[in-house]
């Protein structure tokens, strides 16, 4: 990265020395040509390369940096004309046939049976009709409004507190107190989610 930094520096200050203006002296050296100012550069960079090789105190040697265009650990594998020089075409063959006897074709197979009883807020909504206040269970607590406010709070998402509802009993019995309308639908939760999913 020094290099290539260095290497900028140079051709910038070779390109502003050309072509600053001399306030009317005349010079004796004429402005360096582009050739000529990618030489100086170079040199300049062999320069730099073989001082930072040998240390300060000539016993340390440490790594060049070589900037070559060919370098082997970029990988060439979308150069086609270097990869054909590697690989032939017998050997394409044997690696793909090698790669088709590793692979495998996984057959589907049936999805797990559920166990037990277990409820599902998007079965409930899907199986419903009617819409959020619309009472079609009796609730007979008239403390069931300030009851319910209270009890919704014990759950952080309104899906939480349906499938709580469905489990205890719920559309037709309200034993958390969740569904005081008797809509059927618990705390703030809403079917139409679910509904419009199925319908798009």
């Amino acid at each position: 990265m020094r290099q290539i930094a260095l290497l900028v520096s140079l051709l910038f200050l070779f390109a502003c020395g050309s072509t600053t203006p001399n306030d009317g002296v005349v010079e004796e050296n004429m402005p360096l040509s582009d050739e000529e100012v990618i030489a100086n550069a170079e040199q300049a960079i062999e320069e730099a390369e073989t001082a930072e090789g040998t240390g300060e105190d000539g016993k340390n040697p440490e790594k060049k940096i070589v900037l070559t265009a060919n370098n082997p650990e970029i990988s060439d594998t979308q150069n086609f004309t270097a990869l054909t020089e590697r690989v032939s075409i017998e050997d394409d063959k044997e690696i793909l046939k090698a790669q088709k006897e590793k692979f495998k074709v996984i057959e589907p197979t049936a999805l797990p049976s559920r166990t037990g009883k277990t409820t599902s807020v998007v079965e409930y909504a899907l199986t419903t009709k009617n819409k959020v206040g619309e009472k079609l269970y009796s609730r007979l607590n008239p403390l069931g409004k300030s009851l319910s406010k209270r009890a919704c709070l014990n759950y952080r998402l309104p899906d939480d507190a349906q499938a709580a509802f469905l489990e205890a009993g719920g559309p037709k019995t309200d034993r958390k107190n969740l569904d005081p309308d008797g809509d059927g639908f618990a705390c703030d939760w809403s079917p139409e989610v679910y509904r419009k999913l199925v319908e798009s």
